[in-house]
């Protein structure tokens, strides 16, 4: 036998053992003659080894699939923001009604209608104040404050009995009024005062101020 041969035969022979070893731990049968062995392995174990592989190769799939583990989805939840409703009027680049945010003040309506003019009298308002919805913000001119214009909110009794109509009785209403109620946001508002209607609101209107 020449040296090929040889090497033939011993491949064989360890191919045939190997398989021989394999069968025996799936069939847990020996094999008779390791020579001449032809594969073959007992129907209920490699149906048993089929369906375990299965298993294996479905369970891979699912893990390994690109969409197994999709990426969560964010919801953005838009909350509505409170607004305010203010007229804006006077000495004031662009005079009109405003829409603000809710807790706005003063000097936000004010630079929401273009700012003040040259001519306002920026002292004569309070632009710290938050302004409420519905309210009436009016910039004086320079120089209105000297002929009378009271502001509702901040003037003492004795200021207010300064305006038309306005006796010592009438004043203490005013500022109990709006220290109970809280500040007028417009001249309007003095008609929930007892013993002021509509015709003192006219007469004042030219002289006063919120």
């Amino acid at each position: 036998m020449d040296d090929a041969e040889d090497v033939r035969t011993r491949w064989r022979d360890g191919l045939t053992h190997l398989a021989s070893r394999a069968y025996r731990a799936a069939s847990a049968t020996p094999v008779p003659d390791e020579r001449g062995l032809r594969w073959r392995i007992d129907p209920r174990p490699a149906f048993a080894i089929g369906v375990v592989l299965v298993f294996a190769l479905v369970a891979a799939w699912l893990i390994l699939r690109p969409d197994s583990h999709p990426m969560p989805t964010v919801r953005v939840v838009e909350r509505d923001v409170p607004r305010v409703v203010v007229h804006v009027t006077g000495a004031v680049e662009s005079p009109g009604v405003m829409t603000l945010e809710g807790g706005s003040r003063v000097v936000d309506a004010v630079e929401a209608a273009g700012g003040l003019t040259p001519e306002a009298d920026q002292s004569a308002i309070n632009l710290a104040r938050i302004v409420g919805d519905g309210e009436q913000i009016y910039v004086p001119l320079l120089g209105e404050g000297g002929q009378g214009r009271v502001n509702l909110n901040r003037a003492t009794s004795a200021e207010l009995e300064g305006l038309p109509g306005i006796g010592p009785v009438l004043a203490e209403r005013i500022v109990a009024d709006r220290n109970e109620n809280g500040p007028f946001t417009a001249l309007d508002d003095l008609s929930r005062v007892p013993g002021i209607g509509d015709a003192m609101i006219s007469e004042i209107a030219s002289m006063a101020s919120v």
